[in-house]
């Protein structure tokens, strides 16, 4: 009898577990919206109940992005005991709005194994109430055009009509697939009266840059907000308001492929400019001087990206040191502008005149449906000499020195030389011969003398070009160890000159005396970096290290070749 009443025990604990887990299993799914039928551009909340202990992730609202533009979603759990008997039920309310008119069926929903019934939704046109209070609050889309080419603006024009006080809100942008949509200008508000009654109108516009052909919806822009509820009783100073949400109508829109026929760079435009600004008085250039030419594309309708790169050409006989373009998108009168700068330092190697070539870019009217070009004409300066340096070459160190020849007597009459006999033969012979050889005395004299003097002041210019060397080195290393372009460039300049022992040559000639491409690379990068607008990244440790082998093998060589004769040689 008891091993019979221990068993039922044990059978009614078994049974009683299995009750509660079978009723915490059991849970009831239902589904309801508060409007029905809803219009195309206002809000209604779905929401989504599971009565028993489910998961606050387990709605998943993503079968309603076909058809709705889907807001937040917000859960709330509930706990209640009744009797020792536990009772939970979890709430799952999201904001929607239909994305056009018609009739469409929310689907079931799945939550822990139990569904939902499916609902039917009308969604009628947005109009405005026939009564005396209409619409308090609705919004309008537009688009200048429907029809365009590719990565060609659209104005797109978006207004907030409200006829109840805002307590807060926030619009946002319209969406489209492959494009670049961007505001516009600041956001404008005014009065105006609709349909006999007034509305606050906020007004926002937005530049919409499609990058793929073919035919696409603009996705109206979603507002979500608060408004003062007058239909409900107010506390004290409190308002109460209401929560609303409102999303534009949808626009379509066609984009034009490229047309096939165009093969220069794609750059659709009402307008388009090029324009260049020059440093300085374009009459007073010097040759090795350098000149800056910053060149300037404008263009209506596009963003920076759009722009291409500006392809200058430059004669052979000028280096060229471009700085990093700088690019940048303003709006002006609720249209993009973008703008391209491109600055360049020139350098020209010689005097005369200079023929920069013309500049072209093409681009395509959409106004005109045409390719068209924005055009720099060519231009011509004067560049004149460097000072000191005459000409265009190298300054000449073989230059012929003019010997002017010796007058002859004006009145050299002939005469006749008389022998009185062979005395006086002998006699003007001696005397001739004496004086030749006190000539040829006196000229080896001078020649010894000269020399001497020669020597002295060759070893008195060798210790002064030495010690200005010195000198020039010492202020150039300081520059290098500093790493300033400029004073780098001036005092490399004097150096080289003093390494060459051509006082007067220009950079560019000591390099060519020189002929070192290692050493022409690294000063090209470092007149780059001295003539950017910008700061730019340069070190001159290896230019450093460059001249110093140049240095040391300019000393060996002159060491060299400095095997002088003694001033007094022995006898």
């Amino acid at each position: 009898m008891k091993s019979l009443i221990n068993s039922f025990g044990r059978l009614s604990i078994v049974l009683l577990a299995l009750s509660t887990s079978l009723q915490a299993q059991q849970v009831e799914v239902t589904a309801s919206v508060d409007k029905n039928p809803v219009m195309a551009d206002e809000s209604f909340n779905l929401t989504i109940e599971a009565k028993g202990d489910v998961d606050r992730g387990a709605f998943d609202s993503s079968p309603l992005l076909k058809d709705f533009t889907v807001g937040r979603t917000s859960v709330s759990s509930q706990t209640q005991m009744i009797n020792f008997t536990t009772t939970r039920s979890t709430t799952w309310t999201t904001v929607l709005i239909p994305k056009k008119r018609g009739i469409y069926q929310i689907p079931e929903f799945d939550i822990a194994g139990s569904k939902t019934k499916e609902i039917d939704l009308i969604v009628v046109p947005p109009t405005t109430n026939n009564s005396s209070q209409g619409r308090d609050l609705f919004i309008t889309t537009n688009v200048d055009i429907d029809k365009v080419y590719l990565q060609q603006q659209v104005h797109y024009t978006v207004k907030l009509h409200l006829a109840k006080d805002l307590q807060r809100g926030s619009l946002s942008s319209p969406t489209l697939e492959n494009a670049d949509i961007r505001q516009i200008g600041k956001d404008k508000e005014y009065n105006q009266i609709v349909d006999g009654k007034r509305y606050r109108i906020i007004e926002r516009s937005f530049a919409i840059i499609p990058q793929q052909s073919g035919t696409f919806t603009i996705e109206g822009p979603l507002f979500e907000g608060e408004v003062v509820d007058n239909s409900r009783q107010s506390f004290g100073f409190f308002n109460r308001s209401k929560a609303v949400n409102r999303v534009g109508p949808a626009q379509e829109i066609e984009v034009l492929a490229i047309p096939s026929k165009y093969n220069e760079h794609w750059l659709p435009s009402e307008f388009v400019q090029l324009d260049d600004e020059w440093q300085g008085n374009i009459d007073s250039y010097i040759a090795g001087e350098p000149i800056t030419r910053t060149i300037t594309l404008t263009a209506m309708g596009v963003i920076e990206e759009q722009l291409p790169t500006i392809n200058s050409q430059y004669p052979d006989s000028v280096k060229t040191y471009p700085d990093q373009a700088e690019t940048t998108t303003v709006e002006k009168d609720n249209t993009l502008i973008a703008q391209r700068k491109e600055s360049i330092a020139i350098i020209p190697s010689q005097a005369g005149a200079l023929t920069i070539p013309e500049v072209k870019i093409p681009w395509f009217n959409t106004i005109t449906q045409k390719t068209e070009y924005a055009i720099l004409a060519a231009k011509t300066i004067q560049v004149k000499p460097a000072v000191n340096q005459p000409g265009t070459g190298l300054p000449n160190t073989q230059t012929a020195i003019p010997i002017t020849p010796s007058a002859q007597d004006n009145a050299a009459p002939s005469s006749t030389i008389q022998v009185q006999g062979v005395e006086q033969y002998w006699q003007w012979l001696s005397i001739s011969l004496f004086v030749l050889w006190l000539i040829t005395l006196l000229a080896w004299w001078k020649h010894v003398s000269n020399r001497s003097t020669k020597n002295l002041t060759s070893v008195q210019s060798e210790v002064r070009h030495s010690e200005n060397e010195k000198s020039t080195w010492k202020d150039l290393e300081k520059a290098l160890n500093q790493g300033r372009t400029q004073d780098i460039h001036s005092q490399l300049s004097l150096w080289l000159a003093h390494l060459t022992n051509h006082r007067k040559a220009s950079l560019e000639q000591s390099l060519k005396l020189i002929n070192n491409q290692k050493l022409n690379n690294q000063i090209e990068n470092l007149l780059a970096a001295r003539y950017a607008k910008t700061q730019a990244s340069w070190n001159s440790d290896e230019l450093h290290s460059t001249l110093r082998e140049l240095r040391k093998s300019w000393s060996q060589q002159n060491k060299a070749n400095s095997s002088l004769q003694p001033l007094y040689p022995n006898a």
